[in-house]
């Protein structure tokens, strides 16, 4: 249902995703920056950022869609009864992943609790932008980053 179905050789479909993980990637800097207010930019940070950026992408563009899409198929009820509560509550699981991803890998040394409000707006702010994204590529494209949801 997500990019497991899409054909790979699709070039615009790579360059879409590509776009993504470096859209991500400034997102996350940006959200970074303003709430945390990490100004440096150093070799480790870039790849934390980058390796946290695929990650969400992937998370958000190849997990919602194929559990959802799984669970569809598995539903023995007639009127699909799991798919339901799998499409409401996957993308609820997908963005607790990414808050504990921007507190554990992304956001530096702080207290306990400033890291947990600041990696909450962050990742609000990047699943926010994610799915402008994705609206803004259906429409030029045709080809949605996220499918099914």
């Amino acid at each position: 249902m997500a990019l497991q179905q899409i054909n790979v050789d699709d070039i615009t479909t790579l360059i879409l995703i590509i776009i993504a993980i470096i859209l991500v990637a400034i997102i996350l800097y940006i959200g970074t920056r303003l709430i945390v207010g990490k100004k440096e930019t150093e070799t480790g940070y870039i790849l934390r950022l980058l390796l946290v950026s695929l990650v969400i992408v992937l998370l958000v563009a190849v997990i919602i869609g194929a559990v959802i899409g799984g669970i569809g198929q598995l539903d023995p009820f007639d009127p699909p009864i799991f798919a339901g509560a799998a499409a409401q509550l996957i993308p609820i699981l997908v963005y607790l992943a990414i808050v504990f991803l921007i507190k554990y890998i992304l956001i530096p040394e702080r207290g306990e609790i400033e890291k947990w409000n600041a990696s909450i707006w962050i990742g609000v702010i990047t699943l926010f932008l994610i799915y402008l994204f994705n609206i803004i590529t259906t429409q030029f494209f045709q080809t949605p980053i996220i499918h099914g949801v």
